[in-house]
């Protein structure tokens, strides 16, 4: 007796019920296997596109979480929305506590949406010594909230917020 022969009588013997879930189960599976193997294909590609238009280790980085978690996202939706579940209604439920979220931390959103212009400009770089609203310092750090500053063996934190709306001074551009 062949494989297919025994695999066939096992399948003959489960409920009717189950089948569906077996199913259901495999194709969700298969769909966080491609998702993973998509991501792990796709990171060297979006490095090597970094590299080719100049861009930072750290958007380089940030540009790999969002592609990733996108596709993530993606790969959940489309098996939740297999295994039955109404994803329309979770879009609308997230839509909906992420517009009340973002109303509450509007200054940790102003702060992220500012640090992807600071980053994105390119104004400041690392290892700039800048001026801005009463701080001074080498800059030696730049991530979404905000950009750290070296002086005197003291380390300030500048929202990044500050850095978009206040003037700032370049002092000592490296």
């Amino acid at each position: 007796m062949n494989i297919f022969a025994e695999a066939s009588i096992i399948m003959n013997k489960l409920p009717s019920f189950a089948l569906p879930l077996f199913y259901k189960a495999c194709f969700c599976l298969a769909t966080f296997i491609v998702i993973r193997m998509l991501i792990s294909n796709i990171t060297p590609f979006i490095n090597d596109l970094c590299k080719k238009n100049d861009l930072d280790h750290h958007s380089c980085h940030i540009l790999n979480k969002l592609v990733r978690y996108v596709l993530i996202v993606f790969g959940t939706t489309i098996a939740l929305q297999n295994i039955g579940v109404k994803v329309s209604m979770l879009i609308t439920f997230f839509g909906i506590t992420g517009i009340v979220l973002s109303y509450g931390m509007k200054d940790i959103v102003a702060n992220f949406i500012a640090g992807i212009l600071v980053m994105g400009y390119k104004h400041i770089k690392i290892n700039d010594y800048i001026k801005v609203d009463g701080f001074e310092g080498k800059v030696i750090d730049i991530n979404l909230r905000y950009t750290t500053l070296e002086s005197e063996n003291v380390i300030i934190f500048v929202p990044n917020i500050v850095l978009y709306t206040q003037s700032v001074a370049i002092v000592n551009k490296k």
